[in-house]
């Protein structure tokens, strides 16, 4: 496999930006509101559907989402052991289905390690087929929201989100709706004998949309994945993950405690000592910009959050922290001509820093003044409303 290079002279990174443009994102110098590369307004991207109402990642949350208007359906990869590619956000099914209660399927209860974690005995979708794992039942595995749906819904077919959005796009002309698949833990699944990366390409091929300008993007923490399927000729946009385990709110620094959150998994193999946050820094964006077209980090890489309590001791939580000034990632990254997609955001107080006084809207017009591109989000209608809301304060000034 190739690997991320640790030193990439000054040279490259300026002739990329020379390449791109230095003057900032696109839509500084064009007179657009915007602050995005292209001057175009930031996506709002549909995280695994609408999965603050609905369990993740089922057809009638992807619906919900779209009549919320979001901009793009996103979704997690995996593979049944037929090579069916479902959309899940695990690769074990107890937390989101009601495995569990098929007694038929009792002994396909196993202890793996993923990615470096080791994970207690469970059910894998790996292990089922495509007609077994339509047997199950989605229910929604955060505690705190809305459970109306438990039960009600089979898994869905990385296809059938596909024939969603056609069928979305041919009734409305004007719809720019995005596909937005992920391979998930992709080394994890090839070595179970499912690979994602050629049954991923091969559908891309069959619809007609292995080209830059199709309506979907692909993307994954893991760099070998992408760059595998650029090798094998994928040529739509592609995006680079960056994730971390959390936050040390006595200075703000991001943590990597955790294997699967620390770093790709090629470089856990390999023993390679950085973690994602090697990729958030000029150099890495530069390696980055030699297989993708942006990068999706975690939140807090653009504005983290800190907070400390009367003894100076560390906050326990974000909605005791407040947020930093935010950090110059978008504009290293749009300075190389990478469009940048943060993740998550979502509405509960608990998700928000003390900051935006529980307003999740006041979180997106944060990240929409840093000029981000797009945003996850499990509420695609928070984040159209707090858009209206931004774009009308920009036009009133």
């Amino acid at each position: 496999m190739n690997r991320i290079s640790t030193v990439f002279s000054l040279s490259l990174i300026a002739a990329a930006a020379l390449i791109t443009g230095c003057a900032g994102p696109q839509g500084a110098s064009s007179g657009s509101p915007y602050k995005t590369l292209d001057g175009k307004a930031p996506l709002i991207i549909g995280h695994r559907g609408l999965p603050g109402l609905y369990p993740e990642e089922v057809i009638a949350g992807y619906q919900a989402a779209i009549a919320a208007g979001t901009d793009a359906l996103e979704m997690d990869l995996m593979s049944s052991s037929d090579g069916v590619l479902f959309v899940c956000h695990n690769p074990f099914l107890s937390d989101t289905t009601d495995v569990a209660d098929h007694p038929e399927f009792a002994s396909r209860k196993k202890a793996r390690t993923v990615d470096g974690v080791a994970v207690p005995p469970d059910w894998y979708i790996s292990d089922f087929t495509a007609a077994e794992l339509k047997t199950l039942r989605v229910k929604q595995p955060i505690a705190i929201r809305s459970h109306q749906y438990d039960g009600k819904y089979p898994l869905a077919t990385f296809q059938e989100v596909i024939d969603l959005a056609k069928a979305t796009r041919a009734a409305n002309p004007a719809s720019k709706l995005l596909v937005y698949p992920e391979t998930k833990n992709p080394i994890f699944q090839r070595l179970l004998g499912v690979p994602l990366e050629e049954k991923l390409l091969a559908m891309i091929n069959k619809e007609g949309w292995n080209s830059f300008d199709a309506p979907i993007i692909v993307q994954s923490f893991e760099p070998e994945s992408l760059k595998m399927m650029r090798r094998l000729g994928l040529k739509t946009r592609a995006v680079q993950l960056m994730d971390g385990d959390g936050i040390n709110f006595k200075n703000g620094t991001l943590t990597y405690n955790s294997p699967d959150t620390a770093k790709p998994y090629s470089w856990l193999q390999h023993g390679d000592p950085r973690t994602f946050a090697a990729m958030a820094t000029p150099e890495g964006l530069a390696e980055i910009k030699t297989y993708a077209d942006g990068i999706g980090p975690w939140k807090v890489y653009i504005v983290s959050a800190q907070g400390v309590d009367a003894a100076g001791n560390p906050v326990k939580s974000l909605s005791q922290a407040s947020n930093m000034a935010p950090t110059s990632l978008v504009a290293d990254a749009h300075r190389l001509g990478l469009f940048v997609h943060p993740f998550t955001f979502r509405d509960e107080a608990a998700r928000l820093t003390a900051t935006y006084n529980g307003d999740p809207k006041a979180e997106y017009k944060v990240f929409f003044d840093a000029g981000v591109d797009g945003v996850f989000t499990d509420f695609s209608g928070t984040g159209k409303a707090a858009l209206a809301e931004w774009l009308a304060a920009q036009k009133a000034r």
